[in-house]
């Protein structure tokens, strides 16, 4: 069984900065272009005045806020078409400047295509952790991740993800990682495997869809049970014993599950699970770009980075309408078994034009049916008790939305 000593909760937040608003990609399922936000109206690049401000705009925010990490991912789009000089001396000037006043980790998300041998000597020089995403075996990557020309492009982010992991290998940098889209078909049943056994892949993420209650694409997902099902189970057969992958959405339930320090170090981390900011390539200061694409309620903003810091977001309408959702127990779950460890899923995956956030999970069947393999192999496995299980859901999280941004503005 995997080692759960869990660190202690530290106040942090995610910037993403969308340091490229086009992609050289054509994903269908994009939730960036293809929901109810487009960033191609935005610059296609970050702006020189928005580099410029940006390092300023975090060491405000760092002043105003008790932060003690700082996660800025450089994204997309495709962030590496922005340029390579341009995007070394971005990071170049983050590192300098917020290197000594917090624990800055840098981070990119990539489809893979365009990585090389330069921008791996980027990546080490500045510490960047990067992933690559890869939506399974070929012949279902490809389908889903074509280029503008209907072409695949699982052979160049294979390509890719080969040339990082021979920079760690050879000690260049620490890690790299894979990012994988679960698709709504039976296809997807053998991802882990693929990614795991077939690319090397020591720990893969997977992103399940964006939508909430208005998007036919979230419901069609969420009835595929045996198909996620059969991911969850290759999982708990294969990934953790006798060596642990964490793979994020099966993982942590897991580990809160599992023991009273995991299930306290869940309830602080959904606790906080939006403080995320968007920064758009002119500088528009937004909140996390996975709600953008729900209602175009949240793409509109009086905010920039220019003058501002992260602490004029935190206390904007749109802000503290996120904050309240995560306290809000939709009635759906009141009586749910696995209402602690859960917490009604995703902000995203709740949203509906008619009830906000007021709803259970549109992805409900298929988070109740983890919960439920999950709890039987740790039974099973006598890792935990019924009883011991049944009293740690039972607690009620003594850490909420409102005390983790309480926090942030001592």
């Amino acid at each position: 069984m995997p080692d759960t000593r869990l660190t202690d909760h530290v106040n942090s937040f995610d910037v993403v900065v969308k340091v490229a608003e086009r992609c050289n990609l054509a994903c269908p399922h994009c939730y960036y272009f293809y929901l109810d936000y487009d960033g191609t109206g935005n610059a296609p690049l970050l702006t020189e005045e928005a580099a410029d401000e940006l390092p300023r705009f975090l060491v405000r925010s760092l002043d105003q806020l008790n932060l003690q990490q700082l996660n800025v991912f450089l994204h997309g789009g495709e962030p590496l078409l922005f340029k390579k000089p341009r995007f070394d001396d971005l990071c170049r000037r983050l590192r300098e400047t917020l290197d000594p006043l917090v624990d800055l980790r840098l981070g990119v998300q990539t489809n893979g295509v365009l990585i090389d041998d330069e921008w791996v000597e980027i990546f080490a020089r500045h510490q960047i952790k990067v992933g690559v995403s890869i939506d399974g075996p070929k012949q279902l990557h490809d389908r889903h991740r074509p280029d503008k020309r209907g072409r695949g492009s699982y052979d160049g982010a294979v390509r890719g993800l080969r040339v990082l992991q021979s920079a760690v290998a050879d000690g260049k940098m620490n890690q790299c990682g894979a990012l994988c889209t679960v698709h709504s078909e039976r296809e997807t049943a053998g991802i882990l495997g693929h990614l795991i056994d077939d690319l090397g892949v020591g720990s893969p993420n997977l992103n399940f869809p964006r939508g909430g209650w208005d998007c036919e694409d979230a419901i069609r997902w969420n009835q595929e049970i045996d198909t996620h099902r059969s991911i969850v189970r290759y999982w708990l057969d294969h990934c953790v014993y006798p060596k642990f992958h964490f793979v994020r959405g099966i993982a942590d339930v897991l580990l809160a599950l599992q023991s009273d320090s995991g299930a306290r170090h869940n309830d602080q981390r959904a606790s906080c699970v939006h403080h995320i900011a968007t920064v758009s390539s002119e500088g528009a200061l937004l909140v996390d770009d996975n709600v953008l694409g729900i209602d175009k309620s949240f793409t509109t903003t009086d905010l920039t980075i220019f003058g501002t810091s992260l602490r004029d977001l935190i206390e904007s309408p749109t802000w503290q309408k996120l904050n309240a959702a995560v306290d809000l127990v939709p009635a759906e779950c009141e009586e749910c078994p696995w209402r602690r460890p859960c917490r009604s899923g995703a902000l995203f995956n709740r949203f509906s034009q008619q009830d906000g956030f007021a709803r259970k999970s549109v992805l409900c069947d298929t988070l109740q049916m983890i919960h439920e393999e999950v709890a039987g192999y740790l039974v099973a496995n006598k890792v935990v008790t019924l009883e011991a299980l049944a009293d740690r859901l039972s607690e009620v999280p003594k850490v909420s939305g409102r005390d983790t941004m309480a926090a942030l503005l001592r």
